[in-house]
């Protein structure tokens, strides 16, 4: 079966929400992502998004953000301003 694109919809109450702190849970049949909110000078924070991912996605994942960081970050290795 081809790939073919796919629509995603993205409510307009979306908005972006930042994340300091990540932790990273493996079991044989899930891979979960919390995602959370730390203040400076504090020792508690705030869960902001769990995910929870297949361990085929969880890799498909994790290759693509390596990929695009690295593309990303040697695109700008010689500016001078980075």
């Amino acid at each position: 079966m081809p790939d073919e694109p796919i629509a995603i919809t993205i409510p307009q109450d979306t908005s972006p929400t930042f994340s300091n702190a990540t932790q990273v849970t493996v079991s044989d049949d899930s891979v979960v992502l919390q995602f959370a909110y730390v203040r400076p000078d504090r020792t508690t924070g705030q869960l902001i998004a769990e995910i929870v991912l297949s361990p085929k996605h969880a890799i498909d994942f994790s290759r693509a953000l390596d990929a695009t960081i690295k593309q990303h970050f040697t695109r700008h290795l010689n500016d001078p301003e980075f």
